[in-house]
């Protein structure tokens, strides 16, 4: 749905691609650099993980000690994760909008909207738990009878999973830009997307081969594939939603 409450028209794909590249165009140092900065943050605190893993899997040295690493290592990966969509989206937003985002628009904190996000991620997160779940558990009992019907729910809950994704691939922008909570965002994107799904699966599909293409070119193509999609998928929003930033993420301070 659009501002106005009326239905939006035709997801335009390749239009929006072009307009995500056109914004990343507008400040590709400042979109790089920011991407290079996240990943590896990322990657560090993964590897203080992975790190904790293994020395507790060999019981080398206290065993306490390692379990706080290995926690303080998921939380710092949790909040790097969480700063990182956000500056990107930020600095997608006004890109797509033509201004050209400088570095510190990317940096800048905004502990409100990374909580409001936190707890969208955090929801999703258990929804996917939860179809998991009862898939695996439904496949178990239908074994039970005989064995091939095992695939029906698993191929079921693939599918579920699959939806899920796909409508809520604006989850950001609707717990950020306009400040929904959680379940209201997760019912937004529902209606927003539902009208145009099939038309929204083969723009997700499109935005996931240009990562693995950017993930193809030795790995760096990342840094501009990832600011590429970021802005895609905004433009995409506000043709489907709105461009109304209702609670003040792109102000300063």
């Amino acid at each position: 749905m659009t501002a106005a409450g009326q239905p939006a028209s035709a997801l335009p794909i390749v239009q929006l691609v072009k307009q995500g590249w056109a914004a990343f165009a507008r400040a590709p140092w400042p979109f790089i650099g920011f991407t290079l900065v996240g990943g590896l943050l990322n990657l560090l605190t993964q590897s203080i993980q992975e790190h904790a893993s293994s020395a507790i899997e060999a019981n080398t040295g206290l065993p306490i000690l390692w379990i706080l690493i290995f926690l303080g290592g998921l939380a710092l990966n949790v909040i790097a994760s969480l700063w990182m969509n956000l500056g990107l989206f930020r600095g997608a937003w006004k890109a797509v909008g033509g201004a050209a985002p400088k570095f510190a628009d990317f940096l800048r904190w905004d502990s409100r909207a990374m909580t409001r996000l936190f707890w969208m991620a955090f929801l999703l997160l258990g929804i996917n738990l939860l179809v998991i779940l009862v898939a695996g558990l439904a496949g178990a009992l239908l074994s039970l009878i005989r064995v091939e019907l095992m695939a029906l729910p698993l191929v079921a809950g693939v599918l579920v999973l699959i939806y899920v994704a796909i409508t809520q691939m604006f989850h950001l922008p609707l717990v950020v830009a306009r400040g929904e909570k959680p379940l209201a965002a997760f019912q937004a994107g529902r209606h927003g997307i539902d009208p145009q799904f099939w038309r929204l699966l083969g723009f997700a599909i499109l935005m996931v081969l240009i990562t693995l293409g950017g993930l193809l070119l030795f790995g760096v193509g990342i840094l501009v594939a990832a600011p590429v999609v970021v802005c895609s998928l905004v433009a995409a929003y506000q043709h489907l939603f709105d461009k109304e930033d209702r609670t003040g993420f792109l102000q300063e301070g």
